[in-house]
């Protein structure tokens, strides 16, 4: 099973094929990684797939701004990313005490996951055209994207979201 660290220094790219359909494919170079799907009528569960292994990201109340993380299958979270008070840069809390910083820049145009210390790991580079469309470079190796690679496609979700409450705000 390949992990992110083998990609660093390519570029991985999310592309939706089509606007129709809430469907994400996860590609570096020819390389199909695997998929981001968004389910239910109010999109609050996104199932991610990658390196042959399933998760579900999803949001436990339409009221909080919580994210939680589950393995396919399963009903209890072991991770969840919350937003620092009012603030758009929010902690994702991992199991074992582990955590990382999502910090997204939305005029800026990226999302950076960051670790404790403040150095940049990902810079997730949202695209614009037709549908969705991302690009993910790998800035720093980090023993942490290869344990929990979902993180990466986390810190995509919630660019999206930023994005998408943007453009339904008219900022």
């Amino acid at each position: 099973m390949k992990e992110f660290s083998e990609y660093f220094g390519n570029t991985i790219k999310i592309s939706q094929p089509s606007i129709f359909k809430r469907f994400h494919e996860i590609r570096a170079g020819e390389d199909f990684l695997g998929s981001l799907q968004q389910k239910g009528f109010f999109g609050m569960l996104w199932e991610v797939k990658l390196f042959n292994k399933a998760w579900d990201i999803y949001r436990p109340s339409c009221w909080k701004c919580k994210l939680e993380i589950r393995e396919a299958g399963y009903e209890m979270p072991f991770a969840d990313f919350q937003r620092s008070g009012f603030k758009s840069k929010g902690v994702l809390n991992l199991p074992k005490g582990e955590k990382l910083t999502i910090e997204p820049h939305l005029f800026k145009g990226f999302c950076e996951i960051k670790n404790l210390q403040e150095e940049s790991l990902i810079k997730i580079k949202l695209k614009t055209g037709f549908g969705d469309k991302g690009e993910i470079t790998f800035i720093k190796k980090a023993d942490l994207i290869d344990k929990y690679p979902w993180v990466v496609i986390l810190g995509y979700i919630i660019a999206l979201e930023q994005r998408h409450r943007a453009a339904n705000s008219g900022v």
